[in-house]
């Protein structure tokens, strides 16, 4: 099973940096590769609260149905991912630093069927994801700052 984590420093508090990760319907600005979410329910996001989401993995659309696991404002926000072949587990934990803030991606993925014999693949494919993810996302703060 692929698993990982990607930390990042970020020139942001973590109240500002939790405004931004937990606006799931504009995810698409920052995650490279995200074509699309979709809320399924209503209201302030919360435990159980799901959303559609379409990803490009490598040229092909992977439908996932999320639902967030875990939510401690401003400080961890955690989701299962359940598509076709793959379920995924992520964990975001955002500590403050004399900079800013760092937050703490841990991600997991389990596969099944054919997808299983790329396992490899689709870890690198995910790190990279994150890591390009936390890059826009700094970028996009410094920007505003």
């Amino acid at each position: 099973m692929p698993s990982g984590t990607v930390v990042a420093d970020l020139p942001a508090s973590p109240e500002k940096v939790w405004e931004i990760i937990t606006d799931l319907e504009h995810a698409t600005d920052w995650v490279p590769d995200l074509i699309s979410v979709k809320r399924l329910d209503s209201g302030p996001i919360r435990v159980g609260s799901q959303f559609d989401e379409v990803m490009n993995v490598q040229g092909r659309k992977m439908d996932v149905k999320v639902t967030i696991a875990q939510l401690d404002a401003p400080k961890v926000i955690a989701h299962t991912g359940e598509g076709k072949s793959v379920k995924i587990n992520g964990k975001a934990t955002i500590t403050e630093t004399p900079g800013g803030c760092r937050v703490m991606n841990e991600w997991s993925l389990e596969l099944s069927g054919l997808l299983r014999l790329a396992a490899p693949l689709a870890g690198n494919w995910t790190k990279n994801n994150i890591e390009h993810s936390m890059r826009t996302l700094r970028e996009r703060l410094e920007k505003s700052s």
